[in-house]
């Protein structure tokens, strides 16, 4: 199993990704809030994470139960992958993620991957998922979906993912200002969502009040 488990290492060098265990949290609310809370706040396109799959071997009821949660709002939780060591978990927006793939710019680039040009959300998530699954290269693709501008997600190839200007919730290649102004306003979010959470109120009723 090393090519699978060269892509798990991809996946964790690529930068949004964090494997941490649920047992570190008081419940899953915080579980999901630490690790997704911009996706759910509905300020950036998606999060993506790892976690042992031992941790959560029911993960395909949790996330279920979270999609009957939000079924009113734009938030989405999908189970992208599962291997023997470990699963991940995408928590995406409908709305933000449509309009990415609506942008002309970001089909032309998705083209050299061989996507065609309507391809749309659901399409593109069950095509990376076969890919995971099917043992290929690790998706670099894979960064649109999560908000990354096409440059840092070549630039990261290009350089193997050193050389970088800065390195937050992905590794930049591109403007980096503008990049740490983002990163900042994501972790913000996220002390907003933890704080909430830890006051008594559930991940829905936090995520609506941020």
């Amino acid at each position: 199993m090393p090519l699978l488990r060269n892509i798990w290492l991809a996946i964790f060098l690529f930068g949004d990704i964090m494997a941490q265990s649920i047992l570190g949290f008081n419940n899953l609310d915080e579980f999901f809030a630490f690790h997704a809370a911009p996706a759910i706040a509905g300020i950036k396109p998606a999060n993506l994470f790892s976690c042992p799959a031992g941790v959560m071997p029911q993960a395909e009821e949790i996330l279920a139960d979270y999609e009957k949660q939000f079924k009113d709002s734009h938030t989405r939780f999908k189970l992208l992958c599962r291997c023997r060591a470990h699963i991940l978990i995408l928590v995406y927006d409908t709305e933000l993620t449509e309009k990415i793939f609506q942008k002309k710019v970001i089909q032309n680039y998705l083209a050299r991957f061989g996507y065609a040009a309507d391809t749309g959300v659901q399409d593109f998530l069950n095509q990376i998922a076969a890919k995971i699954a099917g043992g290929e290269s690790f998706p670099h693709e894979i960064g649109i979906i999560l908000g990354y501008p096409p440059e840092d997600i070549e630039g990261f190839k290009r350089y193997k993912g050193r050389n970088f200007k800065c390195c937050g919730y992905w590794k930049v290649y591109g403007n980096a200002e503008r990049a740490q102004k983002m990163f900042d306003a994501y972790t913000l979010c996220r002390e907003k969502l933890m704080q909430a959470l830890q006051n008594g109120v559930t991940l829905k009723v936090a995520a609506a009040a941020i």
